[in-house]
């Protein structure tokens, strides 16, 4: 496989290193079952119980020494945006099926991995020859079911005989790759939200050689992209004092957009709103105070248009004081999206600080005791 760029540091951070592996597998929402054995591997060393539920949401469990401590569940999901084959022609050419949200404008003449049952295989979305365009193909975006994809096939039997079947997950091929030289800043397909995953890894390995304050409860959650599915599951089943989402939020810093409000390189976002949750005053509070403690840069997220894991572990119980911290990601659901590997230290500086915070914070979302009486 080709890469571009310059190559990985050669003494990257912890979670870098961690993204480096995790953006390897392909793992469309549905298929991870690549990323769940991956992600397992890397947590276990770093756990006191880890469990895969139905749903193939990966569950690690760090506990605290105080068997009274609080419970803190911190979610990064491992899906990531692709395709199902949906037809294979007679002519060798395969059709596909969008799973969660991609722009149209960015498929033809795409390198993508079609995994079969035993391995993966590249095929490239087709495009039409400039030579070959007449002036209306040139205005025109192709929609997504009009592309096919060429895997060198010249029949739909030896199709067959490569392995691929109706329903194979389909993802972007790539690796990460740091653009121009010691940017910091590093490209590569499925970093939302692998760079979660794998700052998530991060914090739980910087509780190794001791345990948390706090009991924590990492989920690696399924089918984010296609409705927080995997999450709505384990809200059923897991209890927590606290939950986060650990995900990525779309940057605005690049030239075409008017606005800029969340830009690349200013520190990790603390979430205000978005369209599955308003985020718990107390643990917007507690997230702000710990980034204060620290001295570290955080940007404010208020983005309609994003929706995260929060959005179905508020839920969890009877109710559970639900935020989000994000990293700024550029071109998200594209096969180059990029970040800035500051924010994903900073969201890890962020997230260990609110953990050893968290024993003493007041996750009461109002003090009616401290609010003056009323007269009947």
């Amino acid at each position: 496989m080709m890469t571009t760029g310059a190559p990985i540091p050669t003494e990257p951070s912890s979670s870098l290193k961690y993204l480096q592996r995790l953006v390897e597998p392909t793992g469309p929402s549905g298929s991870e079952e690549d990323v769940i054995r991956l992600v397992a591997e890397l947590a276990r060393p770093l756990c006191d119980e880890l469990t895969v539920d139905p749903m193939g949401n990966v569950i690690a469990i760090r506990r605290a020494a105080d068997e009274q401590a609080r419970w803190c569940i911190i979610s990064a999901h491992m899906d990531e945006v692709g395709f199902r084959v949906s037809y294979i022609g007679p002519d060798g050419f395969l059709r596909l099926e969008k799973v969660s949200g991609l722009d149209d404008r960015i498929l033809p003449a795409l390198r993508v991995w079609i995994r079969t049952a035993t391995e993966r295989l590249v095929g490239v979305v087709g495009c039409t020859s400039v030579h070959l365009l007449t002036e209306a193909d040139r205005r025109t975006i192709v929609p997504y079911s009009d592309l096919y994809v060429d895997i060198g096939a010249s029949s739909a039997q030896e199709v067959a005989t490569m392995g691929v079947s109706i329903g194979d997950p389909v993802g972007f091929v790539g690796s990460l790759t740091e653009l121009g030289k010691r940017s910091g800043r590093f490209t590569a397909h499925g970093l939302d939200d692998r760079a979660g995953c794998a700052i998530l890894l991060a914090l739980l390995e910087s509780f190794q050689d001791a345990p948390p304050p706090v009991t924590l409860v990492a989920l690696f959650s399924v089918q984010e992209e296609v409705g927080v599915r995997g999450a709505q599951a384990a809200a059923q089943h897991l209890r927590g004092d606290v939950a986060l989402a650990l995900d990525m939020t779309a940057a605005d810093d690049t030239p075409e957009m008017s606005r800029q409000r969340l830009r690349l390189g200013k520190g990790p976002t603390v979430k205000v709103m978005d369209f599955s949750t308003l985020v718990h005053p107390a643990v917007r509070r507690g997230l702000l105070a710990s980034a204060e403690r620290c001295g570290l840069t955080v940007q404010h997220e208020l983005l309609k248009g994003i929706g995260t894991d929060a959005g179905a572990l508020q839920y969890a119980g009877g109710g559970t004081p639900t935020g989000a911290v994000s990293v700024g990601n550029r071109y998200t659901h594209s096969p180059v999206e990029v970040l800035d590997s500051r924010d994903m230290e900073g969201a890890l500086t962020l997230l260990h600080a609110f953990v050893e915070d968290l024993p003493d914070l007041d996750l009461r979302f109002v003090a009616l005791d401290d609010a003056p009486a009323q007269k009947n």
